[in-house]
């Protein structure tokens, strides 16, 4: 079937229907805390060395909140919790990665304004200390992302704003971040770092937030973003976006979450554009944060959307991007800001994080029905 006659098919619908019961179900919920506060992000990674995946959310938003650490007994439970650091801030995401090279995982913050955006460096226990800021105080920062810009093999941090400019900040070593290098994006909160190109290279991805044209950033390798590229609708509304090769051919594409249209594949043509082919879910169903994993361990990226006061849907995908059956998750309260996706207890199976605002973080664990 061809993009064009995948996008008239897909065209308005939940999504393509499929004969086959859906191979997963995310009934079992876990509440991660009593409390319904403005959460913003969560993201997942072994936090204390320890073999098994921890929990850091991101909290506050636009109002101060603590970000907390919560590390797992080994079986899916998070009973021991902590702040991450001394001071609640306004905080969208909490990004893990291993920032001064010494084998463990740090945390970047993004922090609206006027709060700082700090760096946490790890001691190997899940214990972190303020290192340094990055960027500046007055950025209204919403989401940040990390990767290597620059071929120096240290992660670097792009900062989504709204309004723009975003821009990328360069690490210096040590945990250390250089100035801003400016990106001309008018207004974004997710920015995707992604190598559209296949030249080794990971590119930007800006999908803009407030009534403007999306853009691809294309990286020359050193972290210089001259060339670039619009794709989707003139006007666009996206609020969240993720990447991950949805059909097969051994490129990466794009899903993106408008918060006015609704979730939308963007197949990549092979030469480094994006063209929009498919629908996903429901207009009415306001997508709020996504993410792609293999959630029904068939080898193929399937996309997981979660909505603003609605259940959030797993699309598993038939392996080539052309339909995607739906499962649904969660019991649609408050507004799903941040999703993380990993197997958290051990059991083979990938589990769904969702920080929400307006109702308990929660997990909830993948099983066969």
């Amino acid at each position: 079937m061809n993009r064009t006659a995948r996008s008239l098919l897909a065209f308005g619908c939940v999504a393509l229907p499929s004969q086959s019961p859906a191979s997963r179900s995310f009934a079992r919920e876990l509440l991660l805390e009593e409390t319904s506060e403005t959460s913003a992000n969560a993201s997942v990674g072994d936090l204390d060395k320890d073999g098994d995946l921890d929990i850091l959310l991101a909290k506050g938003r636009h109002w101060p909140l603590h970000d907390r650490v919560l590390l797992n007994d080994g079986k899916g439970g998070f009973a021991v919790a902590r702040n991450l650091g001394p001071e609640p801030d306004r905080t969208y995401s909490a990004v893990l990665s291993d920032l001064d090279g010494d084998g463990d995982l740090d945390v970047v913050v993004s922090n609206d304004q006027p709060d700082r955006k700090c760096v946490y460096l790890n001691d190997g226990h899940a214990v972190f200390q303020i290192a340094g800021t990055w960027g500046q105080p007055e950025w209204s920062t919403r989401n940040a992302a990390v990767a290597d810009l620059d071929g120096d093999k240290r992660p670097d941090v792009v900062a989504a704003n709204r309004p723009g400019p975003s821009y990328v900040c360069l690490n210096a070593g040590g945990g250390r971040f250089g100035e801003g290098l400016a990106l001309p994006a008018p207004s974004a909160t997710t920015i995707v770092p992604v190598d559209l190109d296949r030249d080794g290279a990971a590119d930007l991805v800006v999908p803009d937030r407030d009534g403007g044209q999306s853009t691809i950033y294309f990286n020359d390798g050193h972290a210089r973003f001259e060339r670039s590229r619009p794709f989707g609708p003139a006007a666009s509304n996206a609020r969240t976006a993720a990447a991950g090769d949805v059909d097969g051919d051994g490129r990466a594409d794009l899903v993106v979450g408008d918060e006015r249209r609704g979730t939308f594949v963007y197949a990549n043509d092979g030469e480094g554009g994006l063209e929009e082919i498919l629908a996903l879910g429901a207009k009415e169903h306001v997508p709020y944060a996504i993410a792609i994993a293999d959630m029904d361990a068939d080898g193929e990226p399937d996309v997981v959307v979660g909505c603003a006061e609605a259940p959030g849907s797993v699309f598993l995908n038939d392996g080539k991007g052309a339909a995607f059956v739906p499962v649904s998750f969660g019991d649609g309260r408050g507004s799903v800001y941040g999703l993380a996706l990993a197997d958290l207890d051990g059991d083979g199976l990938v589990d769904i994080v969702a920080a929400r605002s307006d109702a308990p973080n929660a997990v909830y664990f993948g099983a066969r029905p």
